[in-house]
């Protein structure tokens, strides 16, 4: 008389792994993906900051005289890869060292996360430069 085991089935019975094994593999698959996404949105968003921000400390040395909503106006025009909404408004400050006059122009934008539901903190992009003034 043969015993029926049915535990032993279930180790014979490969129907299913796959799947069971897709299902593991999936989340985290899709995590990397959003995450170089998310990677690749932030580079851009760099790259388009350092852009606006050099654009405002050129437009600062070549025109000394300028206010600093013109040169706030030149930074968020030349600026890309990014929602203008979260740009935070420029900071212009001037000063004079070792007798030579500058300006000193920084950017911060507040790059949201695309977390959906999960409500994550934006990524704070700063950059500074300082343009020296004829």
């Amino acid at each position: 008389m043969t015993h029926y085991w049915p535990m032993a089935t279930f180790r014979i019975d490969r129907r299913g792994s796959a799947a069971a094994e897709f299902a593991l593999v999936l989340p985290i698959f899709c995590l990397i993906v959003f995450g170089l996404i998310q990677l690749g949105i932030l580079y851009n968003a760099n790259a388009g900051l350092a852009h606006g921000l050099g654009e405002g400390a050129r437009y600062a040395t070549l025109y000394p005289r300028r206010t600093p909503i013109e040169i706030q106006d030149r930074i968020r025009a030349a600026v890309f890869g990014i929602n203008g909404t979260f740009l935070a408004p420029p900071v212009i400050t001037y000063g004079i060292s070792q007798g030579v006059e500058y300006a000193d122009i920084s950017v911060t934008y507040y790059a949201p996360v695309a977390g959906g539901a999960i409500g994550l903190p934006p990524i704070i992009l700063t950059m500074a430069r300082r343009a020296y003034l004829p």
